[in-house]
């Protein structure tokens, strides 16, 4: 099934590098569209300062800045064999929207299939292209949302036969998750990649002297059982080669990010997909959840599917 693939770009080495990932998701046939949004000058710069700069100057240069950069990145994706590539410059002032709000609407109006976005630096997923722009995105979006970081390795592009080697899922038993993991699987058996799935024990404790927590562990354990079980069946089904890792992590000490991260780069997988609901850290995208935790420090793509996304 063809996918259309909305691509936000600012030029940034974030975006190159999401540029070269959008490439490495598609597939032959699929349609990605790259957007660069110019926000109104006279919103980013007082008016003391407009007397001494030229801001209308200023715009038509972010413009111009704005449509080179559409045109490398159109070129590039018809070298790697992306014919029916779309460009679109957005005006902000024409249009009176936020960089949010406009990436939102030409997702929905072009029937986006996923959102490739590259965040910034050490901030990660904080400071996405101008602001926050990538938990915002997330907050609203009805499709998954796939996270670049500047930091992230460069994936080769589809001419040179490049595709997902190894993808790795993070499940749990929340309902959320388990479609992350569905999402996953089929993105696999697309690329004829391995599927990792990684599932986190997350240990109650510590406990009072004179508790025996036996038990309580016993019970996490077999929930834990239950869902390595039920991904292992799953993958069996579809026919998708893979493994099922559990991780164990102590009540002081590393949390549920740090085991995910660990798996991604012990395996060295070129994907992480992540449910952006589910418990501990996936209830919510915000500083200090696993989802913002993983994006930013993983060190590769991560793809988050909103609780709410209507296309999977």
């Amino acid at each position: 099934m063809t996918k259309r693939i909305l691509l936000a770009t600012d030029g940034s080495e974030s975006s190159r590098r999401a540029l070269r990932e959008a490439a490495a998701f598609a597939r032959k046939g699929d349609v990605i569209r790259v957007i660069h949004t110019v926000e109104d000058p006279v919103t980013l710069l007082t008016s003391a300062f407009g007397k001494l700069i030229d801001l209308e100057q200023v715009r038509r240069d972010m413009q111009r800045e704005g449509e080179e950069h559409l045109a490398r990145a159109v070129l590039y994706l018809r070298e790697e064999g992306f014919d029916d590539a779309q460009a679109h410059l957005i005006d902000l002032r024409t249009t009176g929207e936020t960089v949010p709000e406009a990436i939102r609407r030409e997702a929905i109006e072009c029937g986006a299939d996923i959102i490739v976005v590259g965040t910034h630096g050490r901030s990660g997923v904080r400071r996405a292209m101008l602001g926050s722009v990538a938990e915002q995105i997330l907050r609203s979006a009805e499709v998954p949302v796939m996270l670049v970081a500047g930091e992230a390795r460069p994936h080769a592009p589809l001419r040179a036969g490049g595709h997902y080697e190894q993808v790795l899922v993070a499940l749990d038993d929340s309902e959320t998750s388990r479609r992350a993991f569905d999402y996953a699987l089929s993105l696999a058996r697309t690329h004829g990649a391995l599927l990792r799935v990684v599932h986190v024990l997350d240990l109650p404790g510590p406990f009072i002297a004179g508790f025996d927590p036996e038990p309580l562990l016993h019970a996490v354990r077999a929930v834990g059982d239950q869902v390595r079980n039920w991904a292992r069946q799953r993958m069996h089904e579809a026919g998708v080669p893979g493994e099922v890792e559990m991780r164990e992590i102590q009540p002081v000490g590393e949390g549920v990010a740090d085991q995910i991260i660990a798996s991604g780069k012990d395996a060295d997988v070129d994907l992480i997909v992540l449910g952006t609901h589910g418990r501990r850290g996936f209830r919510r995208f915000a500083l200090g959840s696993v989802a913002e935790e993983t994006a930013r420090n993983a060190g590769r793509p991560v793809l988050l599917l909103p609780a709410h996304a209507s296309h999977v």
